[in-house]
């Protein structure tokens, strides 16, 4: 990644300079006109920005804390691009703050195609002196970039996309198995599940404004959910992720949200979680007043 990043910013007329612990893999940055240190300390010196990508807090923990922040320059920018928990953002954050250093936590969204075209998803936080002076870098970076105010929040929102990933990729594979048992053919299985990624889309105002009115409401869904499993019982086929997803439904149509839009339930566990009680014991989510007919997802 942190090379793909490094030949956009060279086509886009940047001077970018390259440290990596393995010189092989700087080869092809150098060949397209970067060029290579081999003390990371002296890049750091002799740049005005630096982006780190690396693997985990451990490495950044050893590279970014304890090597490119210590050497950084009063008033430098230092943007740590790689993947960590948001403690960490955070740890960086302070350390460059202590030598007045500016500092954007800004994990990025996308693919190595992403980053070679400067087509990827970028949240960067820190505070808005840093943003404004990064922001055109960024912008070259990435086609979105979202200032998320602080390097934690930054942390949380990487982290909980890439927990999207997974959730998907599980429920996905858990359907898509199903239907493949059922003898449901591979493309119109997969086009129908696409289409309903999709339609949750539609979801995004009303998880904003915290909207439930109905258009499919809960209990409909549960109604559902419980034709599924037992066809999926008659064909032998577990499918745990959705399992649990259906009985989070039970809970919630028990206490009251059968007649509210299914989306009501990921409302109540947004509310319940953010307010530190138990998630399980889903209450209301508040409907807004507006009139709007229904629409069936």
């Amino acid at each position: 990644m942190g090379s793909a990043i490094a030949r956009n910013l060279l086509d886009r007329g940047y001077t970018v300079s390259v440290w990596n612990i393995d010189r092989g893999m700087m080869a092809g940055v150098v060949d397209a006109g970067a060029t290579a240190f081999e003390k990371l300390e002296s890049l750091v010196e002799s740049v005005d920005v630096v982006i780190a990508m690396l693997w985990d807090d451990e490495v950044a923990r050893e590279i970014s804390l304890g090597r490119i922040i210590p050497v950084a320059r009063k008033g430098q920018l230092v943007i740590e691009s790689s993947t960590l928990s948001p403690q960490m953002y955070e740890q960086l954050a302070q350390a460059a703050a202590r030598r007045g250093v500016d500092f954007l936590a800004c994990p990025v969204i996308g693919s190595v195609d992403g980053a070679r075209t400067g087509a990827l998803t970028l949240f960067p936080g820190g505070s808005s002196e840093a943003f404004g002076r990064g922001r055109e870098l960024l912008s070259a970076m990435g086609s979105a970039v979202t200032f998320t105010g602080s390097p934690t929040a930054s942390g949380h929102v990487k982290l909980a996309s890439n927990c999207m990933l997974a959730v998907l990729a599980e429920s996905i594979g858990e359907l898509l198995g199903t239907m493949g048992r059922a003898g449901v053919d591979r493309t119109i299985a997969v086009d129908t599940l696409v289409y309903m990624l999709q339609r949750v889309a539609t979801k995004h105002q009303q998880l904003i404004e915290r909207d439930t009115r109905p258009r499919f409401s809960a209990g409909a869904l549960v109604k559902d959910l419980r034709l599924a499993h037992a066809a999926r019982q008659r064909l032998n086929v577990n499918a745990p992720l959705v399992d649990l997803a259906s009985a989070e439904f039970e809970r919630a149509v028990k206490t009251g949200l059968d007649d509210e839009d299914y989306i009501a339930v990921a409302l109540a566990l947004d509310r319940n979680i953010g307010s530190n009680e138990d998630p399980r014991g889903a209450g209301h989510a508040s409907r807004t007043p507006k009139d709007q007919p229904p629409v069936e997802l």
